[in-house]
């Protein structure tokens, strides 16, 4: 998995008992990207791409897809020759890829892998492109992981008032209702990508390390109110986004009525912002949140949810065996055996798509298992 904070690869491996279903999580690691490779993958996501005088466009998206494939491919290697297995024994790969565009009310979504590159390096059948057959089906192509928070979390003997929440570059919800109710959820709104944008512009550093900076600033009102007025608030799930619509020129426009502020305020108003987000999205029955992505670790972000959506007590996902950064991976990883298994992988409960379908394109390896 590499996601919309576009700061690396997650691999994670798991086991699954093809009668029982049980799964068992073993082992994951992270690969940071290089600044060239992050710094290119971001300029794709612009809208439009700010490419420099007599460059070749299509030559940097070919070379950015082939640089980022082989970073999955020896992110996969490294866990393998972590967990002492051999590529033979594990029966599939689910790849994400990096997000370049996803506008579902479109009718489009783009996940930028190279499919057969990666079955090749890494001798192991690939599944990617996970999100288009829900697209095609008229839904949102997102999220796709709560079908897998709902297996993950039934396996535990977890079937109600309970949600996960991923705070990743953007906030996204699974709510379990019950028996005999679907299962919902949807993307809230921006995490951790404007938090990264500023820290990164203003303070020349990856992220707010824990929070330090919005912790040392307080949240302007007018700002926040200017921000919540993006018509993506407003929608009812089923609802997805991306750098698409919070984009760079969008944040910009919203701070520059507010040359005032100084930049831990602009820090805080932004966790404000997340926070807000959650709290709208989540539903008044839930007595208890999973939370797993990045966001989990800024321990500021944390206590301003814990604070803002009281009573519901929040919970680390590790409670539940699965590492906060492994959560996502390991869910393409299960979307990945639905394929094969010709098993159904996103909740239309979910997405709105008309019906639930197997997802992904299948690759396989050089020796055509």
């Amino acid at each position: 998995m590499s996601g919309t904070s576009t700061d690396g690869v997650d691999v994670a491996a798991i086991q699954i008992d093809p009668k029982s279903e049980e799964m068992r999580f073993l082992g994951a690691v992270s690969t940071v990207f290089t600044p060239d490779l992050r710094s290119n993958l971001l300029l794709l996501q612009q809208i439009p791409p700010q490419f420099g005088a007599n460059s070749d466009p299509l030559g940097i998206f070919l070379q950015a897809r082939r640089d980022l494939t082989l970073v999955y491919a020896d992110s996969v290697n490294k866990l393998l020759a972590t967990l002492g297995l051999d590529a033979q024994v594990i029966r599939v790969l689910g790849a994400h890829g990096q997000t370049l565009r996803h506008r579902p009310d479109l009718g489009y979504t783009y996940q930028m892998l190279d499919g057969a590159l990666l079955a090749s390096a890494c001798q192991i059948d690939v599944v990617n492109d996970l999100r288009s057959k829900d697209v095609a089906l008229g839904g949102q192509g997102a999220p796709l992981v709560p079908a897998f928070h709902q297996a993950w979390l039934n396996g535990k003997g977890i079937h109600e008032r309970t949600a996960v929440l991923n705070l990743g570059g953007f906030s996204n919800l699974t709510v379990l209702h019950g028996a005999g109710v679907p299962v919902t959820g949807g993307d809230c709104g921006p995490a951790n990508c404007l938090m990264d944008l500023w820290a990164q512009r203003v303070f020349s550093l990856p992220m707010d390390e824990d929070g330090e900076i919005a912790s040392s600033g307080n949240p302007d009102q007018g700002l926040l109110n200017r921000l919540w007025t993006h018509p993506f608030f407003a929608q009812a799930w089923p609802k997805s986004t991306g750098r698409d619509e919070f984009n760079e020129q969008w944040f910009d426009s919203c701070v520059a009525s507010f040359g005032i502020l100084s930049p831990e305020d602009v820090m805080a108003t932004l966790l404000a912002l997340t926070v807000k987000a959650v709290e709208s999205s989540l539903p008044a029955h839930v007595k208890q949140v999973y939370v797993c992505g990045g966001g989990a670790k800024n321990s500021a972000l944390m206590a301003q949810l814990k604070s803002t959506c009281s009573p519901v007590d929040f919970l680390p996902i590790e409670n539940l065996g699965l590492p906060t950064q492994a959560v996502e991976a390991a869910a393409f990883a299960w979307l990945a055996a639905q394929n094969i298994s010709g098993k159904t992988g996103n909740c239309p409960s979910v997405t709105g798509a008309r019906q639930g379908g197997v997802l992904g394109a299948l690759y396989l390896c050089d020796s055509g298992r």
